[in-house]
């Protein structure tokens, strides 16, 4: 096929974080005889960078964008003067106005083409990077809920403005595209659920079984960047509140962050000997399928992929109520949700765990699960038409 329809993804780094994940998961998926497919990064960082898949063109950000993807307070703390450089002159431009004729000015040393679609893999900046280009349809792709945590809240007018050139707005899930709405006040959206890499989950199970190293008895999990946002004190307090009822368990922090020496501290000053931090994993799938529930304590999210990988790797999920987890877990042998506070947390997860025997029946249900990828695929391929 020779007219295959071009598409330029944009995001500003390639962390471990979800953004990046789902990303390289939507372009590994994409038909390579209907899409021509590049990849710009603006600032070309993070581990996943490695993992883009090899069809995938990949384009390098200039030297302007080597701080976009770093927090002012962040480059103050390593006294970095030249990212401290670098960051202020962003802003500048972001603040004045004048990064809409900055963006045009890189882009020219960027693009050497009219792409058929552009989408802007990460809302925020990489949506005004995308707004102010030429490509035939601009698109950009909203992961989080906004009515939760707004990221754009320091340059709202210059993203409003960009959002009115942008054709569709594609959310995980449906309350993120609400949320995305009320906030800045369009009307272009459709809600796309994220593709899963399911081969990879069910391979990382099978090729690393014997990797994990839980204990005989009830062994509960989570996975996460150790993130305020993550709330995983929350998971430790409800831990400790099972704990007193004499419900004996076992619980697996894997991830690492910001966060990690206040978790350390309430483990020890709440002598939780039954937490064990086990650090990142590039796989962690061998250690969700070996225990009998994931639990997710997050304050907001968009669509938390890792529920999907959970319940491919055959373990139920306790939830706090965030964006998307509605249209995650749907029958009652997948999980529970709960609200978002610290008493329901603790309430759902004694309630999961004083029924171990309901919990192995969840997961003998789970064997069966399958997640609809094909018809996700078939919804992107409409809209980038």
């Amino acid at each position: 096929m020779t007219n295959k329809t071009k598409i330029l993804f944009v995001n500003d780094e390639m962390e471990m974080g979800g953004v990046a994940r789902v990303l390289n998961t939507l372009m590994a998926n994409l038909d390579t005889n209907k899409y021509d497919i590049s990849c710009l990064i603006l600032h070309k960082t993070g581990m996943l960078v490695s993992e883009i898949p090899s069809h995938v063109h990949v384009i390098e950000g200039t030297p302007f964008f080597n701080t976009i993807d770093r927090p002012l307070i962040d480059i103050l703390n390593r006294m970095d003067l030249k990212a401290l450089a670098s960051k202020l002159r962003l802003l500048f431009y972001m603040k004045t106005g004048l990064i809409k004729k900055r963006i045009l000015h890189e882009r020219k040393k960027l693009i050497k083409e009219r792409y058929d679609v552009e989408l802007a893999a990460k809302e925020g900046f990489c949506t005004i990077f995308t707004a102010y280009g030429d490509s035939k349809k601009k698109m950009n792709w909203v992961l989080t809920d906004y009515k939760q945590n707004n990221y754009s809240k320091n340059h709202m007018k210059l993203v409003v403005e960009a959002l009115q050139k942008i054709d569709m707005n594609i959310a995980d899930s449906e309350d993120v595209l609400e949320s995305f709405k009320e906030v800045f006040g369009i009307t272009r959206g459709v809600t796309i659920h994220n593709l899963m890499d399911v081969e990879k989950v069910k391979n990382g199970v099978e090729s690393a079984y014997s990797e994990s190293v839980v204990q005989p008895g009830i062994n509960v999990i989570a996975v996460a960047r150790f993130h305020p946002q993550k709330s995983l004190e929350r998971l430790l307090y409800a831990h400790k509140a099972v704990i007193d009822k004499g419900i004996e368990h076992n619980l697996y922090l894997i991830g690492g962050g910001e966060t990690e020496p206040q978790l350390r501290q309430i483990v020890k000053e709440n002598n939780l000997n039954r937490v064990f931090f086990l650090g990142y994993k590039q796989n962690p799938y061998a250690y969700i399928a070996k225990c009998d529930l994931f639990v997710l304590s997050s304050l907001y999210e968009g669509f938390a992929t890792i529920i999907n990988e959970s319940l491919i790797a055959g373990t139920p999920v306790l939830t706090t109520r965030v964006g998307g987890v509605s249209d995650q877990i749907t029958d009652s042998n997948q999980g529970w949700i709960v609200e978002n506070t610290q008493e329901a947390l603790k309430a759902g997860y004694i309630l999961a765990l004083s029924k171990p025997e309901k919990l192995k029946e969840m997961k003998d249900s789970l064997e069966s699960y399958k997640y609809p990828n094909d018809k996700i695929l078939k919804q992107f391929e409409e809209v980038f038409k």
